[in-house]
C-alpha cells in the first residue's frame, strides 16, 4: 500500500466521524459559502500523441538485426611463431611451407641415409576465432544508437505524460461577535511522477511497443557476441558498405534501419496541454476542501490552549463507551443466537453445521448472481463499445462531409479561375489586335508620307519613272497587307489553339472533379446506409440485450426470494427442533445431575452414620462446601418429594383402614 492510500484511508476515517454530525455539517455549510470569488483550482496535464511510423520501422528492422546477430560472423586469425623442435605439437602445411623457405633451420644432416631430416626449430601456427569483424562492430554501433535513440524519446514522452501541475488557492474570512477568523492558503505543486496520467489507449499501446523494442535491444546488447565485440573499437560514420552489408539480406535491412534512424530528426511525438479548471467547485469537492480549514482551526486551538491531555482523556472515555456499547451489542447477539439455538432444539454443532450449509448455499447463490452481474457488466461494456463505434462512424461521416465541401469549394474556385483566365485571354487578344492595327496604321501613315515626298521629288526630277514607282509601291503595299494578314491568321490560330487546349484541360479537370464528387457522394450514401443498418442492428441488439438483462434480473430476484423463503422456513423449523431437543437434553442432564448428587449425599450420610467418615476440613473450601451444599439441596428436595409420596401412602392406608372397619361394622350389623 503506497503513501496516497494511507492518506486516503486516514481521510476517509476522519470523514466518517464528521460526515454525519449535524454540528460539523452546519459548520461546513457556513464555510462553503464564504469567499467563493477567491477560489482557484486548476490542474495542468499533457496528452502525448506518439507517431507510429518510427516505431514500425524499428520493429521491422529489429527482426533482421536479431537474425544478423544470430549469424555470429567471424574470421580465423592466424598467429605463428618459430619454436624449438622439442616444443612442436602438431605440424601443419604452414609449418612445411615456412620450413621450405627457411632451410637455415636445418643444421644437422642425418647420420644414416634414409633417416628423416629433423630441423632444429619449426614454425607453429595458432588459429583463433575473431568476432570483431566490421559487420559485427556495425551491429554493436547500431544497437547502441537505437538504445540512445529510444531512451531519449521515451524519457521526453514519459516526462510529459507524468507531469502534474496544480494551482490552488483558498480564502475564507468571517467576523462575528464571539468568533472571527481569516484563513488563506496558496498551494502550487509540480510533480513528474504522476501515476495517474491522462488515459489514452492508443498511446499506452504504443508505449508498450516502444518498451518492448527497448527490451529487445538490451537483450541483444547482452548476448555473448555483443559483449565480445564491445571490447573492440566502435565503428564511426561514414559506414563502409561491404559486400556483406550490401548482399546479405539481414545486414542490408539493418543498414537501412541505421540510415532511417540517422536521418530521422523529429521528436517522434506531439504533446497537447490539457488544462482543467474545477471552479466553481462541486458540492462534494467544496465540502471536503473546507475540512482543511476546520482541521487547521482545531490543531491551532488545541496547541494554543494546551488541552491535548484533556482531549486525550475525553477520547479514551468515548472509546471506552463505544467498546461497552459494542460489547453489549455483541452479548445481545450471542443471547439471540443462544435463543435461536434453544428454540431450534438442535445442538450447537448441528446448528453451526446447518448455518455453514446455509452460508455455502447462499455463497453459491451469490456466485451465480455475481456471474449474472458480470454478464450484465460485459453486456453494458459491449453497449458502450458499440456507442463509441457509432460516435466514431459519425465522426468519419462528418469528416467525409467536410472533404466533400472542400472539393465543392475547390471546383467553384477552379470554375472562377477558368472564367478569369478566359477573360484575361480575351482581353489580351483584343489588346494585341488593337496594337497590331495601330502599328499597321502608323506604318501606313509613314509610307504615305514617304510616298508623298518621293512623288514630289520624282515629279521634279524623275517624272518619267512615276508609273514604275506606283507599280512598285502597289506591290509593296500588297505584300505588306498579305504578310500582315498571314500574321494575324497565324496569331488567331495559335491563340485559338491555346484557348482550346486550356479549355480542354479545364473541362477534363472539371469532369474529373465531378466524377470524384459522384464517387464520394455514392461512397457517402453507401456509408450512411451501411452505418444506418449497423446502427439499427445495434439498437435491436441493445433492445434484445436489455430485455434479456431485465428477464435475467427478474428471474434471479424471484429465485433468490424463493431460496430465501425456503431457507428461512428451514431455519425456523431447524431452530424449533433444536430448541425442543435442547430442552429435553437439559431436563435429562438436570435429572442425571440430581441423581448423581443424591447418590453422593446418601453415600456420605451412610458413611457418616457408620462412622467411616468424620467431620473433615476437606469441605471447608468454597468449592467443596458449594458442592456439599448442592448435594444437601438435592437431598432436601428428594426428602421433600419422598415425604409427599409417603404422606400420600399414609393417607391411602389410613383411608383404606377406615373403609375396611366401616364395611366390617356394616357386615356385623
Amino acid at each position: 500500500m503506497n503513501l496516497i492510500d494511507y492518506y486516503y484511508r486516514g481521510f476517509k476515517s476522519y470523514r466518517n466521524e464528521t460526515l454525519n454530525s449535524k454540528a460539523c455539517a452546519k459548520d461546513r455549510r457556513t464555510l462553503r459559502k464564504l469567499g467563493l470569488e477567491f477560489d482557484k483550482f486548476t490542474v495542468k496535464k499533457y496528452l502525448c500523441t506518439i507517431n507510429e511510423d518510427w516505431i514500425v520501422e524499428i520493429e521491422k528492422g529489429l527482426e533482421f538485426v536479431e537474425k544478423a546477430v544470430a549469424e555470429e560472423r567471424q574470421f580465423i586469425r592466424v598467429n605463428g611463431e618459430v619454436v624449438p623442435i622439442e616444443k612442436a605439437k602438431k605440424v601443419s602445411k604452414y609449418s612445411v611451407e615456412h620450413l621450405a623457405k627457411h632451410s637455415e633451420m636445418i643444421t644437422h644432416i642425418p647420420e644414416h641415409e634414409g633417416d628423416p631430416i629433423i630441423p632444429d626449430s619449426i614454425y607453429m601456427v595458432e588459429k583463433l576465432s575473431d568476432y570483431a569483424v566490421y559487420e559485427n562492430r556495425f551491429l554493436y554501433m547500431l544497437l547502441c544508437y537505437l538504445r540512445d535513440f529510444i531512451a531519449l524519446r521515451l524519457e521526453k514522452i514519459q516526462k510529459l505524460r507524468l507531469t502534474y501541475i496544480c494551482d490552488f488557492s483558498f480564502k475564507k474570512k468571517s467576523e462575528g461577535k464571539l468568533r472571527s477568523f481569516d484563513f488563506e492558503t496558496n498551494f502550487h505543486e509540480e510533480r513528474f511522477d504522476n501515476p495517474y496520467p491522462i488515459f489514452d489507449e492508443i498511446s499506452s499501446s504504443l508505449l508498450k511497443r516502444i518498451e518492448d523494442c527497448q527490451q529487445i535491444i538490451v537483450v541483444l546488447l547482452n548476448t555473448n557476441l555483443m559483449i565480445e565485440v564491445a571490447k573492440s573499437p566502435m565503428v564511426k560514420p561514414p559506414i563502409v558498405k561491404t559486400n556483406v552489408l550490401k548482399m546479405n539480406n539481414n545486414f542490408k535491412n539493418a543498414l537501412a534501419l541505421y540510415n532511417y534512424v540517422v536521418e530521422y530528426d523529429g521528436d517522434g511525438f506531439t504533446s497537447e496541454e490539457v488544462l482543467k479548471d474545477f471552479v466553481p467547485l462541486s458540492d462534494l469537492m467544496a465540502d471536503e476542501l473546507v475540512e482543511l480549514e476546520i482541521l487547521t482551526q482545531f490543531l491551532t486551538y488545541k496547541f494554543g490552549n494546551e488541552i491535548t491531555d484533556v482531549l486525550e482523556t475525553a477520547f479514551q472515555e468515548e472509546e471506552e463507551r463505544r467498546r461497552r456499547v459494542e460489547s453489549e451489542r455483541f452479548l445481545e447477539q450471542i443471547k439471540r443466537l443462544k435463543k435461536r439455538v434453544a428454540e431450534s432444539g438442535m445442538g450447537l454443532e448441528e446448528y453451526m453445521l446447518a448455518l455453514e450449509k446455509r452460508n455455502k448455499m447462499l455463497e453459491q447463490d451469490s456466485q451465480d448472481l455475481l456471474i449474472a452481474r458480470n454478464e450484465i457488466l460485459n453486456l453494458n461494456k459491449k453497449i458502450d463499445d458499440l456507442n463509441a463505434e457509432i460516435i466514431e462512424l459519425n465522426r468519419k461521416i462528418e469528416d467525409l462531409n467536410n472533404i466533400i465541401e472542400e472539393k465543392i469549394k475547390e471546383i467553384a474556385y477552379l470554375n472562377q479561375k477558368y472564367i478569369d483566365d478566359m477573360n484575361a485571354l480575351k482581353k489580351a487578344h483584343a489588346e494585341e489586335i488593337a496594337e497590331l492595327n495601330y502599328n499597321h496604321k502608323l506604318e501606313l501613315d509613314e509610307l504615305n508620307e514617304k510616298h508623298d515626298l518621293e512623288i514630289t521629288e520624282l515629279k521634279e526630277n524623275h517624272e518619267i519613272e512615276l508609273n514604275d514607282l506606283r507599280d512598285d509601291y502597289e506591290n509593296r503595299i500588297n505584300e505588306l497587307n498579305e504578310k500582315h494578314r498571314l500574321e494575324i491568321i497565324d496569331l488567331r490560330e495559335s491563340i485559338h489553339k491555346e484557348f482550346e487546349n486550356r479549355l480542354n484541360e479545364y473541362s477534363n479537370e472539371v469532369s474529373r472533379l465531378n466524377d470524384v464528387i459522384k464517387e464520394k457522394t455514392s461512397e457517402k450514401e453507401s456509408l450512411i446506409s451501411d452505418y444506418d443498418n449497423r446502427i439499427n442492428s445495434y439498437e435491436d441488439e441493445i433492445k434484445e440485450m436489455t430485455i434479456k438483462k431485465e428477464e435475467l434480473i427478474d428471474t434471479y430476484e424471484k429465485e433468490l426470494k424463493l431460496l430465501e423463503n425456503k431457507y428461512l422456513d428451514q431455519i425456523a423449523s431447524s431452530e424449533k427442533e433444536f430448541s425442543e431437543k435442547l430442552k429435553e437434553m437439559r431436563m435429562a442432564k438436570q435429572a442425571t445431575d440430581d441423581t448423581s448428587a443424591l447418590i453422593n449425599a446418601e453415600n456420605r450420610a451412610l458413611r457418616v452414620k457408620l462412622g467411616m467418615d468424620k467431620v473433615s476440613l476437606d469441605f471447608t473450601s468454597k468449592e467443596r462446601f458449594n458442592e456439599l451444599e448442592d448435594e444437601f439441596m438435592v437431598f432436601n428436595k428428594f426428602f421433600k418429594d419422598q415425604w409427599q409420596m409417603t404422606k400420600k401412602e399414609i393417607r391411602k392406608e389410613l383411608l383404606w383402614t377406615k373403609k375396611e372397619k366401616k364395611e366390617k361394622k356394616d357386615k356385623e350389623a
